[in-house]
């Protein structure tokens, strides 16, 4: 980003800073409020849909997955033909601009991240709110400045303030939001930069408690501060995520090298097509496993999933989201890393209880250590994934255990060798020039 701070501006420039930055955070919490709702709204229309066509047998599933496959394959057809930089996550794309190695894209991402993400997720993909989330707010920020004539290093503090608003935005965690501007987007420590974003996301996760309510994504309520052989459990949950988190970046790039040859083969959606179908089937016989599967993540919080669900929720959640990632469709792999996270926590807590019989930390805790855990193997962003978890779960006795399985997942990681998912996919986009 630079050395260059507000501090450098004139008084009045700084003024003006601070009101784009007010209203980056308004204009952030009112799209992820009607991001969500459109979210919501997809996929309880694809439900209701698996539900009225249930009766008809084969002939429904086969209509489930036809309907699935068209808006799959018409999210991706919406991102590749009117804005390639809408595809995907797009925190590395944000991460690019803020380092000046790519340009600032198109307003249009911003049309096309919300029509593209809504289509496909409710269709069933397989990816979360928060990385389309991050990348239209941060156009919000930066366009901000535009239109109120600030400078390029203004432009660039208010691209990566409206990022952390817009993670905020996406989970209501304010306090992530402002870590994951540190930790992942490495931005210099300037007041405008940490203050600003702790404000942006103060005010979205205003707007967001005022219209959706303040209830956590996760909520887990009455827990108390686990004993110490419990945070020696979750370190050791946290440490096999980190083994995981290294070979899910592996897998993710060799199944997005896969897609690309595809691609330079045949019209991108045509991929959609095809695993929009698939998951229409999946959605016949598990409805709330496709588009996200974030429901996942809060029944195993609940104890609505076993053991033996966790056994098959595991294979089948890392499957689909590398398939929905690697197809180029707006959407985001932290929320699907919830499911997965959690998935393998159940799995270690079982496998626990079938040597020792007895456990001290219990199933919920340790669901939420391989969370954490698989957040900082993946992204290597620790802190930012242990407090994610405690604003999403709003238990804050979880803290301890959930940095001990963040520090032990991030060193596995590190042990291995496997750089972080966003610094791999910055480099895939500065090979393959996707960004305009």
């Amino acid at each position: 980003m630079g050395a260059e701070s507000d501090e450098d501006a004139p008084p009045a420039e700084r003024r003006r800073l601070w009101l784009a930055i007010l209203c980056t955070g308004a204009l952030t919490g009112v799209l992820s409020v009607a991001f969500h709702a459109g979210l919501n709204g997809a996929l309880a229309l694809r439900e209701r849909l698996t539900e009225t066509l249930r009766p008809s047998g084969p002939a429904g599933a086969l209509a489930l997955m036809a309907a699935c496959a068209a808006a799959v394959a018409l999210a991706v057809w919406l991102t590749q033909r009117f804005a390639p930089p809408a595809g995907g996550s797009g925190i590395q794309r944000v991460e690019g601009v803020q380092r000046g190695l790519f340009p600032m894209w198109p307003v249009r991402v911003i049309a096309v991240k919300f029509a593209g993400g809504i289509l496909g997720i409710g269709a069933g993909l397989v990816l979360g709110r928060e990385g389309p989330t991050v990348q239209m707010a941060a156009t919000i920020g930066h366009r901000i400045g535009e239109r109120l004539r600030l400078s390029p290093p203004s432009r660039r503090i208010l691209l990566v303030v409206g990022a952390g608003a817009g993670l905020a935005g996406a989970f209501n965690a304010p306090l992530a939001g402002t870590l994951f501007v540190a930790e992942e987007l490495r931005a210099p420590f300037h007041p405008a930069i940490y203050l600003g974003t702790l404000l942006a996301a103060g005010v979205a996760d205003l707007c967001l408690r005022a219209t959706i309510g303040p209830q956590a994504e996760l909520s887990l309520a009455g827990v108390i501060a686990p004993p110490v052989d419990a945070l020696v459990a979750a370190a050791l949950v946290g440490a096999l995520a980190g083994a995981a988190g290294a070979l899910f970046n592996a897998s993710l790039l060799r199944t997005m090298a896969a897609a690309d040859v595809w691609r330079r083969r045949w019209p991108a959606w045509w991929l959609g097509l095809l695993l929009g179908a698939v998951l229409g089937g999946v959605a016949w016989f598990a409805p709330s496993l496709p588009g996200g599967g974030v429901t996942y993540a809060a029944r195993a919080l609940d104890g609505s999933v076993s053991f033996r669900d966790a056994l098959w929720l595991l294979p089948a959640s890392v499957a689909l989201t590398l398939a929905s990632y690697s197809i180029g469709a707006p959407g985001g792999i932290f929320a699907p890393l919830l499911v997965i996270g959690a998935a393998l926590g159940l799995v270690c807590h079982g496998a626990w209880l079938a040597v020792a019989a007895t456990s001290a930390a219990g199933a919920p805790l340790l669901a939420c250590a391989g969370m954490a855990g698989l957040f900082a193997g993946i992204v290597r962003s620790p802190f930012t994934g242990a407090v994610l978890l405690v604003e999403m779960t709003g238990s804050y006795a979880l803290a301890l255990p959930l940095v001990f399985a963040s520090l032990a997942a991030y060193f596995a990681a590190e042990a291995l060798g496997s750089p972080p998912i966003y610094e791999s996919l910055l480099e895939l986009e500065l090979r393959n020039e996707w960004v305009e």
